[in-house]
């Protein structure tokens, strides 16, 4: 992506102070700035959202770094969220792109750690430690990819985690009855078909955030499952599924 269509996308992308609202201790550091410096590193923008309107609110930049190999069949990014609101600190941390169904996930802090400041500045020495820790950090990663594809699902394991995620998708007790457990299984694609827990996982995590399968509310009206817009939570949703994934290992 080009800057130009970055700031179609997401303006506050390139928001030149904080909102007028935010205390006078609060540090401003410009998203532009960041993005600079990673592609002066070699990164290039993958992708880019944002919540909300306006030039201060919550932004997120997906970066690929060529340099870097694939996991899997899935390409390792650094996403980067900033706000200039005082609502959301810096977070930079790391996420697959799976090839086959252009889906994002995001690794756990436990695989990946996360870089967090509160707003004090990030420099293109600090791009260039976190591609190393990024490098360092790729066998760990893989590691955790290629356990789920060499683990297999019975039928009520495949069950169960979906019962289990869809309480990570909705809050534990307001599950729809009526949802169709196997329809959440059912693979959109060839690729998807098979009962490994690296395929299972990707199939019920891209039902849960691109949504689209109908169901009805516990009052009986008919609804679908929404697309989840939301960069919290989509990232929550995201690091919460891969962390259920692993505890069947």
């Amino acid at each position: 992506m080009t800057l130009d269509q970055v700031k179609e996308v997401a303006p506050s992308v390139f928001a030149t102070s904080p909102s007028p609202k935010v205390s006078n201790r609060y540090t401003f550091v410009p998203t532009v700035d960041i993005v600079e410096n990673f592609q002066r590193e070699g990164w290039e923008i993958a992708s880019v959202k944002q919540t909300g309107k306006g030039i201060y609110g919550l932004h997120e930049i997906k970066f690929r770094n060529g340099e870097l190999p694939k996991v899997g069949d899935t390409l390792i990014e650094a996403i980067v969220s900033n706000s200039h609101n005082g609502m959301a600190t810096l977070n930079i941390k790391a996420g697959l792109h799976r090839l086959v169904c252009a889906n994002g996930l995001t690794v756990p802090t436990a695989l990946s750690e996360a870089f967090r400041v509160r707003h004090t500045g990030f420099e293109l020495d600090d791009v260039k430690r976190l591609t190393e820790d990024f490098s360092k950090r790729l066998p760990i990663i893989e590691g955790s990819v290629n356990r789920m594809m060499e683990r297999e699902l019975t039928t009520d394991e495949k069950i169960d985690f979906v019962r289990k995620s869809a309480e990570v998708r909705w809050k534990t007790g307001s599950v729809p009855a009526t949802l169709n457990y196997d329809e959440i299984l059912n693979p959109l694609r060839d690729a998807d078909n098979g009962d490994s827990l690296w395929q299972v996982f990707n199939v019920v995590q891209e039902k849960w955030v691109r949504g689209g399968i109908e169901y009805k509310t516990n009052k009986g009206r008919k609804t679908q499952i929404r697309t989840l817009n939301d960069i919290v939570t989509t990232n929550r949703i995201n690091t919460k599924l891969w962390e259920l994934a692993e505890e069947m290992f």
